[in-house]
């Protein structure tokens, strides 16, 4: 832990981060060029498709031109997942789980070229361990050149440790197995990483706290979800899970639910059904648009947002 109930946070590639200056400095852009394309946000094709992360360019390469950088944990925590397969478009890639942080994030680690073999489910690894070299692994419709090999380095939390209930009653999904368990993309909820690479050491708690409230919805429930269980920092000061009927649930624009407010069984914020979509902020209504959080007329929730509160919701009837 850094000063003050924060944690210390190292840069994930060989890179020298006091040498950085600006993202172009360690962008990777898509095939735009554009360096903001490599950045957190609705920054691929012309603002229509999300990137959940950041993308590290290589800092040197062999003559083969393939990158020799190192990959390292961000900060301490335990491997919580590994997938060595090229089945999807993370590539090989790399969870780790940081439960002594001030808010237990995941870190992601994608696109690795190889993984350390005796790396495993469960190991301990302090901040700054070489785990990983970089790649361009991936099985996306449009295979990732060498010449833009990269880290993808994502940061964020988990919607629900239920969501393979949810998963296996999509129509979707049928036929389709969930190669990931609770690690699938779908259940994970990312926020911008760039603030946090920035610093040596920060308070992630703070940081999801600060992040703007975008809309919000109300549901109701028998049980506590488990989100409130795993991440109570996240609850508004005097809220009891136990006591709850429901939530007023306070969004960011890309989908993380930031604050939980319980609401108690006379309170009459309790949506008549589940849930409902009851305010929002509209200086993000382009980006909630985009995000697919709401419908172009902003009067309903979109597919997005209907996804991760039918997942946050899972396991609470």
């Amino acid at each position: 832990m850094g000063p003050l109930g924060a944690t210390e946070i190292v840069w994930p590639t060989s890179m020298d981060r006091t040498s950085l200056r600006s993202f172009e400095d360690y962008a990777q852009p898509t095939v735009s060029g554009k360096p903001e394309s490599a950045l957190f946000g609705m920054v691929r094709d012309d603002q229509q498709r999300f990137h959940e992360g950041v993308d590290i360019r290589p800092s040197a390469r062999g003559p083969n031109g393939e990158p020799l950088d190192r990959v390292f944990s961000a900060m301490k925590g335990t491997v919580a997942y590994i997938n060595q397969e090229l089945n999807g478009p993370y590539g090989k890639y790399v969870i780790l789980y940081h439960p002594e942080a001030e808010l237990p994030v995941y870190t992601l680690y994608a696109h690795l070229a190889s993984i350390e073999k005796t790396l495993k489910v469960g190991d301990k690894l302090p901040k700054g361990t070489a785990f990983a070299t970089m790649g361009h692994t991936s099985t996306s419709p449009n295979a990732i050149p060498k010449e833009r090999s990269h880290l993808h380095f994502e940061i964020g939390v988990m919607l629900s440790a239920n969501f393979g209930n949810w998963y296996n009653v999509q129509p979707d999904h049928r036929g389709t197995p969930n190669q990931h368990g609770i690690w699938n993309g779908q259940n994970l909820a990312g926020f911008d990483p760039v603030p946090v690479l920035a610093r040596s050491s920060v308070n992630l708690l703070d940081t999801v706290r600060q992040l703007p409230t975008a809309l919000a919805v109300t549901m109701r429930t028998k049980r506590p979800p488990d989100f409130v269980q795993r991440y109570p920092g996240l609850l508004a000061p005097g809220s009891d899970p136990a006591k709850a009927a429901g939530w007023y649930v306070e969004f960011t624009w890309h989908g993380l639910p930031k604050r939980w407010t319980a609401l108690p069984p006379e309170s009459k914020q309790l949506p008549k059904g589940v849930w409902s979509y009851v305010a929002l902020d509209h200086k993000f209504r382009p980006q909630l648009v985009q995000r697919k959080m709401i419908t172009a007329d902003a009067k309903m929730p979109s597919e997005t947002l209907i996804r991760n509160v039918d997942i946050l919701l899972t396991g609470t009837r």
